[in-house]
């Protein structure tokens, strides 16, 4: 009975003592890749999935996108009217695309 007793104690100790190096292990892995990354203003935080460390970042919402996608400034080459490119006016010429504010402008252009 004290054989078994002293078995089961020498497996608990051999598990705890893997348990402690993994532990040791991945906050190395983890620093490490803190320390990759520590530039990175959008880090959210780490997950640790199968052995593999991931970084997990903050993904901008649409509406910014949307937002920095409505800032694309384009210029009336005619009257030099500077507007968003998704309200202008387009053609394609030469295999060169050009913006307008209007379609009298558009027209004149096209007269040239």
């Amino acid at each position: 009975m004290e054989v078994i007793v002293e078995v089961i104690f020498d497996l608990m100790l051999v598990m705890m003592l893997l348990s402690l190096f993994n532990l040791i292990r991945y906050t190395i892995k983890i620093r490490k890749v803190m320390k990759m990354h520590k530039d990175n203003p959008n880090i959210r935080g780490i997950s640790i999935v199968n052995g593999e460390i991931k970084v997990i970042e903050n993904m901008p919402n649409t509406e910014q996108i949307a937002e920095e996608k409505s800032k694309d400034l384009v210029t009336d080459p005619i009257c030099g009217t500077e507007l968003l490119k998704e309200d202008a006016y387009r053609i394609l010429k030469d295999g060169k695309e050009y913006f307008f504010c209007s379609w009298e402008c558009r027209e004149k252009f096209l007269a040239h």
